[in-house]
């Protein structure tokens, strides 16, 4: 009799040892070969083996789709999520660190607010601007003069952004050494998955919860060549190091089978590997030729023709459109492309990014319960509770908003299950539910300063985001702004990132665009230019199942004048696959 549950089974042998392990793992794992599945199905045997503890299994994941998607999975497979918790290390920080323990910072005790990158970048403009700094190329922050100000701006305001969530969360833990030990012992096991993409700080507040309590199981999964956000501090720390970091034992292991792509797709992105992994294919169609093409003679006004036959053909031979995708670089390049697509392929679906009424924003409590009022109540229910009390935790602490202990995420879900829309205009449905919501829970705006001014900042974008890009205000539409889009994808390189297809194409392979202009004009960034441009195109490349179209398209011009040209890095390899 098996001493693990049947779900098990779907795994291969060597994921399954690793999942029934009691080991400390590095686990370096190739494109395709079943990362998240693997720290998935290790979150549900964790949860069925301790299923009377109330510990949490964590996966800490570099972005919050990869979060979602773990938590879709698990859901699906009908695994309690009680004492499962996934979300990137700035949730994690915020759940575990600050809003328990924010009273015993000076900096926090009073309350706070989070600023998004785009308010960091505003007062950055703001403070260079009033210095007479030209920042050109380079982050305002690395001016001294302009970082000062920067900062003093913040702690005047009560507000910090997502750099200073790290550094002060690693204050508290290591002046209050209580705090690290109250958090350990609610924690079974840590994930920590695309750990090519962990920065110092990063590492050094896991290792305070960790030392604290050495029975935590630790797991670390990546994959060097896909450290993409090394310009953000990512670093591949190697077993000896984190050992001595984290003062346990860490058993070294590889996942080099690829589920994914066939033999001729690894051994065209193994050109671009910095660290060899030994990636081979078993795929059930790893002898498929499938097609490899760079075409540098298209020009950037005829792109989106170029794609649109490519995307007809594919679908001709039988491609699903669910399984074709368009990536570029940048995402400036992607919304021209994206929409004349759709404009002219009416018939076809797109998961294309669309600008909506509501930024992105998981740590806005209004955002969260923008999601809780336009997605239906009756599905993902596990995942809408986990919600409901995010928003609930953030109230309480984050604003210090006192709401009593009897109205919980059961209740907060049933008063907006209540709000029934009956106007079209969903912004209104929107303000109006917001006020019966807090009015439920006894929270008053008007005596409530900070919250009512976070609540009028978020209406405010809101309402400049509707008429900037012209938005249509229809309740329906603001529905879909959270609906589950399927059909040809359409995205950036990093948000690909983990993600498979049969056929990707890819456009914008320029010098200057792959990587950004900054590797090129700055000096001391010029060295790795080479590898971060590698370490893109290894993303890219393998993403695809069979087939792979790149395109470094004539006609982009810098502002000099001066034309871009293709990727120096393709030059070398793709003439053997044209």
């Amino acid at each position: 009799m098996n001493s693990y549950p049947s779900f098990l089974e779907k795994l291969n042998d060597k994921q399954r040892e690793i999942c029934i392990s009691q080991n400390n793992y590095v686990l370096t794992a190739c494109p395709g070969s079943g990362k998240t599945r693997l720290i998935t199905y290790r979150l549900a045997y964790l949860q069925w083996k301790n299923s009377n503890s109330r510990k949490y299994n964590i996966a800490i994941t570099y972005t919050n789709r990869a979060a979602e998607e773990i938590e879709h999975r698990l859901d699906e497979m009908g695994i309690d999520l009680s004492s499962v918790w996934t979300g990137t290390i700035h949730q994690f920080c915020m759940h575990f660190i600050i809003r328990p323990y924010s009273m015993y910072s000076k900096y926090l005790k009073k309350g706070y607010k989070i600023i998004d990158e785009y308010v960091r970048d505003a007062y950055c403009r703001e403070i260079a601007n009033k210095l007479r700094i030209d920042c050109g190329y380079e982050d305002p922050l690395s001016f001294p003069k302009i970082k000062v100000e920067y900062y003093r701006k913040l702690y005047a305001n009560r507000e910090i952004d997502f750099d200073l969530i790290l550094k002060l969360s690693l204050s508290l833990l290591r002046e209050n050494p209580f705090i690290a030990e109250n958090i350990s012992s609610t924690i079974c096991s840590l994930h920590i998955d695309e750990f090519q993409d962990t920065n110092k700080l990063q590492y050094e507040i896991l290792a305070e919860i960790v030392n604290s309590n050495k029975s935590i199981n630790v797991m670390f999964v990546g994959d060097t060549n896909q450290g993409i956000f090394g310009g953000l501090g990512g670093e591949a720390k190697k077993a000896k190091d984190l050992a001595e970091l984290f003062q346990i034992k860490f058993h070294e292991d590889t996942l080099s089978g690829c589920y994914r792509s066939t033999n001729r797709i690894i051994d065209f992105y193994s050109n671009f590997e910095v660290s060899k992994t030994g990636a081979h294919s078993l795929s059930d169609k790893k002898e498929t030729k499938g097609i490899i093409k760079h075409n540098t003679l298209v020009s950037k006004n005829n792109i989106a023709r170029e794609i649109k036959l490519i995307i007809e053909q594919q679908i001709i031979n039988g491609v699903p459109d669910k399984e074709i995708c368009i990536v570029a670089p940048q995402w400036h390049m992607i919304f021209d492309v994206a929409n004349i697509l759709k404009t002219e392929m009416p018939m076809m679906n797109f998961d294309a990014p669309d600008i909506s009424a509501f930024k992105y924003d998981p740590l806005n409590p209004f955002y969260l319960l923008a999601k809780l009022l336009f997605t239906k109540s009756g599905k993902r229910v596990q995942i809408r509770k986990r919600i409901a009390s995010e928003v609930l935790d953030i109230l309480r602490n984050d604003y210090q908003i006192y709401i009593n202990d009897s109205f919980d995420n059961y209740s907060l879900l049933k008063t907006i299950n209540n709000c029934k829309c009956i106007v079209d205009d969903g912004l209104e449905f929107y303000k109006e539910s917001v006020f019966t919501i807090l009015n439920t829970m006894n929270v008053d705006l008007e005596t409530e300063k900070r919250l009512q001014k976070i609540f009028q900042d978020f209406i405010d974008k809101c309402s400049d985001r509707i008429k900037r890009y012209k938005l249509s205000r229809d309740y329906s539409d603001f529905c879909k702004c959270f609906m589950e889009k399927s059909g040809i994808v359409i995205n950036t390189i990093h948000g690909v990132k983990g993600e498979e297809y049969t056929t990707v194409i890819a456009f914008g392979l320029l010098n200057g665009m792959l990587p950004n202009w900054s590797y090129i004009l700055q000096e001391d960034k010029k060295p790795l230019r080479e590898s971060e441009t590698k370490k893109l195109l290894y993303v890219l490349s393998s993403r695809a199942k069979e087939n792979l179209f790149l395109f470094s398209e004539k006609g982009y011009f810098t502002r000099g004048g001066t034309e871009y040209t293709p990727t120096d890095e393709l030059k070398s390899v793709y003439f053997d696959y044209d």
